[in-house]
């Protein structure tokens, strides 16, 4: 299985996100308690080094 990255923008709704993959809300640079394997960092606030990290153990990446 792929690990998704969605990265939310502000204003924006995720129409297809599985159960499984992570959700970081760029407004408030948020990591929702979400997603399976873990992501490289704990949910809740995240900072843009944590995100980079974020987005290299993606499989795929898609912004809303």
């Amino acid at each position: 299985m792929r690990t998704v990255l969605h990265l939310v923008r502000p204003g924006a709704e995720p129409a297809a996100v599985a159960d499984r993959d992570w959700v970081v809300y760029l407004q408030a640079m948020q990591l929702a308690p979400r997603g399976a394997p873990p992501a490289p960092c704990p949910p809740g606030p995240i900072d843009h080094d944590q995100l980079v990290a974020l987005v290299f153990a993606a499989d795929l990446v898609v912004t809303w």
